[in-house]
């Protein structure tokens, strides 16, 4: 992992994805990529007055993007990590997935709260790049690299992915513990000893743990990484349709909005 990708977006949030952002990039010996995605303001046309608000509103953004620009650059001269800047204007999924084609991994925000960056933002960024999304919670700590890590295995092609994508992020951890938990559906072919060969073979030694399901399967993962102190959940997202989970709920819909505990997301 040498290239991280922050959004440098204005929220309570942004300091503790700093604050991850260098952690990893320190322990990675990584570059951060800082990219400044101006949205384009929206209002509805009627004559001159509407033209008036829309300058008004540009300037007003402009004016907050350049004082959190010049916040956060004072922070990145002091903190000894290679990082550069990127200011682009639209739509910010649009512009982030651009940005990722070359990147490692991508760190956003998470959670419910009034202040938090939109859930969409992690949820189609996490379907829609072949990169890991790293979500930090709002409301949390930020990520330590040398912390427990949990895995959370179910057997399936994006619970694969995320195994493989955290493996420069987990060989830094301070323990790793593969995680199942039978909700009654039929047995995977690919249980937690595969993974755990896959783990063993990159010199990663680990711990399974063969879960029954509580409540539900994302309260269950929720209190097991809460009695580990889990630094970070490596979990696949979406392995239901994106519809499906929309409406009907769905453990990475469920995570996003509710982990205080940062996530390592990969579909």
């Amino acid at each position: 992992m040498k290239t991280i990708l922050l959004p440098i977006v204005g929220d309570s949030g942004m300091e503790g994805r700093l604050e991850s952002a260098l952690s990893l990039a320190r322990d990675q010996k990584a570059h951060l990529s800082c990219y400044q995605i101006l949205p384009i303001p929206y209002v509805l046309w009627s004559g001159e007055a509407s033209g008036m608000n829309y300058g008004l509103m540009l300037r007003d953004a402009e004016g907050a993007a350049k004082d959190l620009r010049t916040e956060t650059e004072a922070t990145l001269s002091k903190e000894g990590v290679p990082w550069d800047w990127h200011v682009r204007t639209g739509d910010p999924v649009r512009e982030i997935i651009l940005a990722a084609r070359l990147a490692d991994m991508i760190i956003v925000g998470s959670g419910s709260e009034d202040d938090a960056p939109p859930l969409h933002i992690a949820a189609d960024l996490s379907f829609h790049v072949p990169i890991p999304v790293l979500a930090i919670p709002i409301n949390g700590a930020p990520l330590d690299p040398s912390g427990p890590m949990v895995i959370a295995w179910n057997g399936s092609a994006e619970a694969a992915n995320a195994l493989r994508n955290s493996l420069p992020l987990i060989s830094s951890a301070s323990s790793v513990h593969l995680v199942t938990i039978d909700n009654g559906d039929a047995a995977s072919a690919f249980p937690a000893e595969d993974a755990g060969i896959v783990l063993s073979r990159h010199g990663i030694q680990f711990e399974i743990k063969n879960l029954a399901v509580g409540t539900s399967v994302e309260e269950t993962l929720e209190a097991t990484a809460h009695d580990i102190n889990a630094a970070c959940i490596v979990m696949g997202a979406y392995g239901h349709s994106r519809t499906r989970e929309m409406i009907f709920g769905g453990v990475t819909r469920h995570m996003l909005g509710n982990s205080a505990i940062p996530l390592l997301l990969s579909h």
